[in-house]
């Protein structure tokens, strides 16, 4: 990442300067059910329809003009605003898993996909479409395929998706929480410790050489809009690497961030059920997975999207964001794993 320029200097903003859909707490929407979205009886045969017609395709073969009839497209009209305009995430729900095959459902969350950004492939492998499952064969120990806790934490690209084929035997939950509404309880009851989240620290995420000649910011302001970057595995890697302790003002703002991330007034929790889908900005929105258990015969089995905002529809953003992701796109491009981690604690 070091050919990124660093971002200016930018004076935090108070937190009355972006209150905005985006900044919502889990308290405030009422839970998970606030950011439900429940099909009508014709969208969700129209989710089916669509699903069987594309039964065996290549992933890589799906496009958006494969998706014309106007319930699926009235469903993600919904989808697209509330991504760019409203909470920046929402939850499908009401789409009949039984009624289709694990391999329809899958083509379906692409075609979905192909109307919100660009997929990626999203690991070594060249897998489109990730499975999201507990795998014995897992070297580089990639957290979709544990079934460990994941803390409140972004990914790379602009905007992810995740549909539930099968849950687990028992637990598994998810979480959002907006990356906003954190920022606006930073700035609201410890306004000291904003401006070095605003600073950051270097950099290490992508490979082992992938380190920051410079300072990353876990939130940015561009232009007046908000975003946020919370992955602190990889500042404790830049800290090994280099030598440097993590500043001592950086280390608070960092352990009350994520204390915030885990209060249940701020971040929503739910369980996707078979069929339910979940889309969300990952500049927007933390999200997170509760442990689970599996049994042999029955399975946790999810699905996942990784997906670029369209030319002209992304988020104004520090560049090292979301040049993470294209660092990462090459890699898994060129058949090289994508991520390496050195510590314990949080995965991707």
């Amino acid at each position: 990442m070091s050919s990124v320029a660093p971002l200016a200097p930018v004076r935090p903003a108070p937190a009355s300067a972006f209150r905005q859909p985006a900044t919502w707490t889990s308290a405030e929407i009422g839970g998970a059910e606030g950011l439900m979205h429940r099909l009508s009886p014709a969208q969700a045969a129209a989710m089916v329809s669509l699903a069987r017609s594309l039964s065996g395709r290549p992933v890589e073969s799906i496009t958006r003009e494969d998706v014309g009839d106007p319930e699926v497209l009235a469903v993600i009209a919904a989808i697209r605003f509330e991504i760019r305009h409203g909470k920046g995430g929402i939850v499908l729900s009401g789409i009949d898993a039984d009624a289709i095959t694990e391999d329809e459902f899958s083509r379906l969350f692409w075609a979905l996909g192909t109307h919100l950004g660009r997929g990626v492939v999203q690991s070594s492998k060249r897998d489109l479409i990730g499975r999201v499952e507990k795998r014995k064969d897992n070297p580089e120990q990639r957290g979709y395929q544990l079934d460990i806790e994941l803390g409140s934490h972004c990914d790379f690209h602009e905007i992810l998706a995740l549909g539930c084929y099968r849950k687990a035997d028992s637990g598994g939950e998810s979480g959002l929480c907006s990356s906003l509404a954190v920022h606006d309880e930073i700035a609201a009851t410890r306004p000291d410790l904003l401006a070095a989240l605003y600073q950051g620290f270097p950099h290490q995420s992508a490979t082992i050489d992938d380190l920051s000649d410079h300072d990353v910011p876990v939130f940015c302001d561009v232009g007046g809009v908000i975003s946020a970057y919370y992955h602190r595995l990889f500042y404790a890697n830049a800290a090994r690497e280099t030598g440097r302790a993590i500043p001592p003002l950086l280390e608070e703002a960092l352990q009350l961030f994520e204390t915030l991330t885990r209060r249940p007034d701020i971040r929503a929790t739910f369980l996707l059920q078979p069929g339910e889908m979940v889309f969300w900005h990952n500049f927007v929105n933390l999200h997170s997975r509760n442990s689970f258990t599996d049994r042999p015969e029955h399975r946790r089995l999810l699905f996942r999207l990784w997906l670029h905002a369209y030319d002209g529809e992304g988020r104004p953003m520090a560049a090292d964001f979301t040049e993470r992701a294209r660092i990462m796109d090459r890699a898994h491009e060129q058949g090289r794993p994508g991520i390496i981690y050195h510590l314990d604690g949080m995965k991707e």
